[in-house]
């Protein structure tokens, strides 16, 4: 047992950095008024539930019973049997955890109602029996973003989805977009109207594609931000073909701002590190 507490306290601790921010907030979603993860254990909890309601917690039990592809219940020790278990949904659960075996939960403790449920999260429908879910209701149910086991795996994480080929071609265009404007920033200080405008044709043809992409997933903003982004290349290449080393220097950073406004707004990075337009947007 000894050993079993160690290796769960790692997992807590690897852990409650790294998911933080998926379990805040209702259903694993953050915000701005998002509450912290409070340490919890599933028996403190059961003793007083309405103490803790609205909390996000991060607990660490054995599961008890599976009782739908979503939905579970854990106790403090896999070695006694518990007078109450705790329910656990986890709507984004990919595999099921095992009996008796420790998982490290993190998320929101509600008292179980469908309606309550269904506000936290409208995406997710209770998989849940009849007759289980009348036997739970009104009692104290954990609605997890994230379910770790002993192997470090979070059940609840959500599968990266693959890129479709739009957007493995847009994503080749912001890969070409970030060298050629770092080194047109570069060449300011020093103009080379030739290798210029090398770096202004990858970015023109570049910004051109990152625009009708854009267009075509009705974002005009982004689509209106990429569009001006060509004006400005634009008018970096004839300034620097004129000499005007001033209008060159004034113009170089607004890409740079323009690309930074449109990262604020629409890029999101996954789970994995990598980064991806946001959906819808």
């Amino acid at each position: 047992m000894r050993h079993t507490s160690i290796a769960l306290a790692g997992v807590a601790f690897l852990f409650t950095a790294t998911l933080a921010v998926r379990a805040q907030g209702p259903g694993g979603q953050g915000g701005a008024g998002a509450k912290p993860l409070v340490p919890m254990t599933a028996s403190s909890l059961l003793r007083d539930p309405k103490a803790h309601l609205g909390d996000n917690v991060s607990l660490m039990a054995t599961v008890d019973a599976i009782l739908s592809k979503t939905a579970f219940t854990v106790d403090q020790d896999a070695t006694k049997t518990a007078a109450q278990t705790l329910l656990v949904l986890a709507p984004s659960l990919t595999t099921a955890p095992d009996l008796n075996g420790y998982v490290t939960v993190q998320g929101e403790v509600l008292l179980f109602d469908a309606a309550e449920i269904a506000k936290r999260n409208k995406s997710y429908t209770i998989d849940l029996p009849a007759d289980v879910a009348a036997k739970y209701q009104g009692k104290p149910v954990v609605l997890a973003a994230a379910v770790v086991n002993t192997k470090l795996v979070d059940l609840a994480k959500k599968p990266i989805v693959p890129m479709t080929p739009a957007e493995l071609a847009f994503q080749k265009n912001m890969l070409a977009i970030n060298p050629a404007s770092a080194e047109l920033r570069n060449l300011v200080a020093a103009p080379d109207a030739a290798k210029i405008k090398e770096q202004t044709d990858i970015l023109k043809k570049a910004f051109t594609e990152v625009e009708a992409y854009f267009k075509g997933k009705g974002t005009t903003e982004a689509a209106g931000w990429a569009g001006e982004a060509v004006k400005i290349v634009a008018n970096i290449e004839a300034s620097a073909a004129a000499g005007k080393l001033e209008e060159l220097k004034s113009a170089a950073p607004q890409l740079q701002q323009m690309c930074a406004q449109c990262h604020g707004v629409y890029r999101e990075r996954q789970d994995d590190g990598s980064f991806r337009i946001k959906s819808g947007g």
